[in-house]
């Protein structure tokens, strides 16, 4: 019997099972170790948003590097990140004139749930009313 995804600890473990998973045509399966390897990315985050922004950026970069053919790390957002916090980048992010990187990718790859305009309609009491609106109006562009 396999091992339950969920039981996976090891994040190099997780991206072997979905590079197995991609190999084979189970999208199922790597749906589910890319979120596990989201979630422990995330794991040490105590706050529900700041735990839910992490789970955003480490699956931008987890498609990143998957894009890029090498580990690949969002600097600029991960600088922003130390100096300003989750929301100020996922304000940033909602507000854009165009969709962010990280909107076309999650997007493109069927996540559109694990987005950083999605977080701010989760917790629209953490941003301006202009940024939620800003934030529903391109999650609704997207389909």
């Amino acid at each position: 019997m396999a091992k339950p995804v969920s039981s996976y600890t090891d994040p190099a473990a997780l991206r072997t099972l979905m590079e197995n998973a991609r190999r084979l045509g189970r999208t199922d399966i790597w749906r589910e170790a890319f979120r596990r390897l989201c979630a422990l990315e995330a794991a040490g985050q105590t706050q529900p948003l700041d735990r839910d922004f992490h789970e955003t950026l480490a699956a931008y970069e987890q498609l990143l590097s998957e894009k890029n053919g090498r580990t690949t790390r969002a600097g600029r957002t991960r600088l922003k990140l130390k100096s300003k916090g989750a929301v100020e980048c996922l304000r940033d992010w909602a507000t854009s004139k165009d969709a962010p990187e990280e909107f076309t990718l999650l997007v493109a790859a069927g996540l559109p749930e694990m987005t950083g305009e999605q977080l701010v309609v989760r917790y629209p009491d953490r941003f301006a009313p202009e940024v939620v609106a800003a934030a529903t109006a391109r999650l609704a562009s997207a389909g």
